[in-house]
């Protein structure tokens, strides 16, 4: 009875696992079924992840953070993290037979297939990550090839490793929206649709200087400013980043289309575009006397991204004319 059991577990996985083969054709097999780590980070250029709900992030590297998700930069501490697991994940033990029954339908399931691949487009590792065992001290990993899984950890790191593996979409990207130079900014105006006499724009005259002038002429005249104040501003600009993009939220983005943003932000350094943020406020309880500001949304990156901001790092970058 248990040999048939068995017996009819692989036949499950390997149907399954069969499914993923035909996602990304390139192979080489590894010699090694418990060598999932792959220390030498250096020697790897490519990494492919794919679930079989048609989720796949195919990482390179490159860009500006190192690692590219598609067309995009990749988020830093994404890849530190799946990086991590990549060069140091290992067998933490050997399941009972009684186990394996289990472990083979975790990996069928819900297994997530991981390939890993040099420069020259040879692959270096191709194993599935499965779920959490009991505890979550562990997770359930089989390498391509092989009929003989295991359960896998990271020495001395508690937690289940598949989550390192287990993002999704927009999740993959970096949240970087502006990391400005203060000395490279030609130019930053903020226009508040509804309220036009904060509306301004500040621009470089000369090397140290900025003059600022308000959207509206009738709000007041243009103010000569040292590059220490305009310094001041320019450097939330520095490092900012957006809590979340929200692309899935169309209903969000169609109302948002349909009122006007609170503020539209342009900033432009010497050599690169012109960066926009349209922004606008969300409410908790809106339209009653009892809202509060929880947060900000935004469309961002050329009009292409909807994204969530926090409010404690956006309120600072929203200054008016009045503030010089």
């Amino acid at each position: 009875m248990r040999r048939t059991l068995l017996l009819f577990a692989a036949v499950i996985l390997l149907g399954s696992l069969a499914y993923f083969a035909s996602l990304d054709p390139t192979e080489t097999e590894v010699a090694d079924e418990r060598a999932f780590g792959y220390p030498e980070l250096e020697d790897i250029e490519r990494i492919y992840i794919a679930d079989r709900e048609g989720n796949v992030a195919d990482l390179r590297r490159g860009g500006p953070t190192g690692w590219t998700y598609g067309a995009y930069p990749a988020n830093e501490n994404v890849m530190k993290n799946l990086l991590q697991a990549v060069a140091q994940l290992e067998v933490r033990s050997l399941p009972a037979s009684t186990a394996v029954p289990n472990l083979v339908r975790n990996l069928a399931g819900g297994g997530i297939l991981v390939r890993v691949y040099d420069g020259e487009g040879n692959k270096l590792r191709g194993y599935y990550i499965g779920g959490g065992t009991s505890g979550e001290l562990g997770a359930a990993a089989i390498m391509e090839g092989s009929d003989n899984p295991y359960v896998v950890h990271l020495p001395m790191w508690s937690g289940n490793v598949r989550h390192r593996f287990n993002l999704r979409g927009d999740e993959w990207r970096s949240k970087v929206l502006f990391d400005v130079d203060p000395q490279a900014v030609e130019y930053l105006s903020i226009d508040y649709p509804l309220q036009q006499s904060k509306a301004f724009r500040m621009e470089r005259t000369r090397e140290n200087q900025f003059r600022v002038t308000p959207l509206v002429a009738s709000v007041g005249g243009v103010k000569e400013i040292p590059f220490g104040v305009a310094e001041g501003i320019l450097s939330r600009y520095e490092d900012y980043y957006v809590s979340r993009y929200q692309n899935e939220d169309t209903v969000g983005m169609l109302t948002a289309r349909e009122r006007l943003p609170f503020a539209i932000v342009r900033i432009k350094e010497a050599g690169k575009p012109e960066q926009v943020a349209s922004i606008y406020p969300q409410y908790r309880f809106p339209g009653s006397p009892q809202q509060q500001l929880q947060a900000y949304t935004a469309f961002v990156n050329d009009d292409q991204d909807w994204a969530l901001l926090a409010t404690e790092t956006t309120q600072p970058l929203l200054v008016g004319y009045d503030s010089f």
